[in-house]
């Protein structure tokens, strides 16, 4: 099955919460594409942030099981598509996997900015903001 991967700074909040949402919405059986997250910088092995889980389970996806990954050149190159929230992290990644720009894009129009560190409320307007981009993309990759 293709990959979608969806690619933030610490794979600890957005982009689990993107993956999350896709698998809640059916995004796997209505595209083919199995969804996946991982960090720009970051290390393996660490939980989703605590309002990240509270904040997507209110929204309807659990990502409770979540561990962070590295975005690696191969994970890079197996996916179809990398989503990216940031035009910062389009940039970086384009600049770093050259032969990758033709399948990353971001998210949404506008950049979603990082909760990190933040209350449970940025949390809630994250997670708002990224469900509603990855319905988007759901229904464009669907269509």
């Amino acid at each position: 099955m293709d990959k979608i991967v969806f690619i933030c700074t610490g794979n600890t909040c957005r982009s689990p919460m993107a993956e999350g949402f896709f698998r809640a919405l059916g995004g796997e059986e209505k595209t083919g594409l199995a969804a996946l997250s991982a960090g720009m910088y970051t290390s393996d092995g660490l939980s989703a942030s605590g309002n990240a889980v509270t904040a997507a389970a209110e929204l309807g996806a659990d990502i409770t099981s979540h561990r962070s990954r590295m975005l690696t050149p191969e994970l890079a190159r197996e996916a179809k598509y990398l989503v990216c929230m940031t035009g910062a992290q389009y940039d970086n990644l384009c600049a770093a996997l050259p032969d990758c720009a033709d399948k990353v894009f971001t998210l949404t129009p506008a950049d979603v900015s990082d909760p990190f560190g933040g209350d449970l409320e940025i949390y809630r307007r994250a997670a708002a903001e990224i469900k509603a981009g990855v319905q988007s993309i759901i229904g464009r990759l669907a269509g």
